[in-house]
C-alpha cells in the first residue's frame, strides 16, 4: 500500500499479509528491524553495563518464536511466506465498489501500531541521534 507496489486503485482481492511479503516489503521490514539495532546499539554504547540483546531483529525473532514450523527460515521473508500459522491471513481491507477491496486505513496495525511502536522509535532515534530514514518512509 504504498506508492511503489500500488497505484491508489481497488483491489480485485485482498493481498495476503505475511505469505504476501515480497523483496520491497522485506527491505522496508530490514531498514525498520536495522535502525531499532542501531538505536540499540547507541543505548548501549552510552549506558555502560546496559544489555539490551533480548532486543534481536525481526528475522532473530521469529528463528526464536516460530523454531522449527517454518519450512524455510533462511531469510526474513520466507519465515513470513512460510509459517502455517499465517496461512491464508490477508491484509484489512474494506470493501470498495463492485466487489473490490481498499486497505483499511484505521484497522489497528495502523491506529495502535504506528503511535506506540513507530512514533515512539522514532523519537528515540532523535534523541539518540540515530538517522531513522526507513521509518521516516514508512511514516
Amino acid at each position: 500500500w504504498c506508492p511503489e507496489q500500488w497505484d491508489g486503485k481497488p483491489v480485485d482481492e485482498k493481498p495476503l499479509f505475511y505469505q504476501g511479503v515480497e523483496e520491497f516489503s522485506e527491505g522496508v521490514l530490514m531498514g525498520l528491524t536495522n535502525e531499532v539495532q542501531a538505536i540499540r546499539k547507541k543505548m548501549e554504547e552510552m549506558v555502560p553495563g546496559l544489555d539490551l540483546r533480548d532486543g534481536c531483529t525481526l528475522h532473530e525473532w521469529y528463528l526464536d518464536s516460530y523454531a522449527g514450523q517454518m519450512t524455510d527460515d533462511s531469510s526474513l521473508r520466507m519465515c513470513m511466506n512460510t509459517n502455517p500459522g499465517y496461512h491464508g491471513l490477508t491484509h484489512p481491507c474494506q470493501d470498495a465498489d463492485h466487489g473490490k477491496f481498499m486497505p483499511d486505513l484505521k484497522y489497528r496495525y495502523l491506529t495502535e501500531d504506528v503511535p506506540t511502536g513507530m512514533c515512539f522509535n522514532k523519537g528515540l532515534g532523535e534523541i539518540l541521534g540515530v538517522p531513522m530514514p526507513m521509518t521516516d518512509k514508512v511514516l
